[in-house]
């Protein structure tokens, strides 16, 4: 029983591996790997893992102690001018 646990989440694994470095949709990747039913589980549990997935663990985030309205003094190249149009009398 618990060899065929492992053997699942094995497949979901590499339904994953498929997904996110082969750009293959999750579903199209199961049915590769698995026919019926267990495709459709294996691509449920894959997309299941996905949402759950948090896409911005990886950017910084201020501190708790930093007022929000806060600009940094110095932004380097990212300060571009601001350039107001005239619009002609109307």
């Amino acid at each position: 029983m618990a060899d065929s646990i492992q053997r699942d989440e094995d497949k979901v694994e590499e339904v994953r591996f498929l997904a996110e470095n082969f750009g293959i949709p999750p579903r199209r990747a199961a049915a590769l790997l698995s026919e019926g039913e267990e495709a459709e589980r294996l691509a449920a549990e894959a997309l299941k893992e996905e949402r759950e997935r948090d896409p911005l663990a990886h950017v910084p985030v201020p501190g708790e102690d930093k007022d929000p309205e806060h600009l940094e003094k110095d932004i380097g190249d990212l300060g571009k001018p601001v350039i107001r149009d005239q619009s002609a009398p109307t």
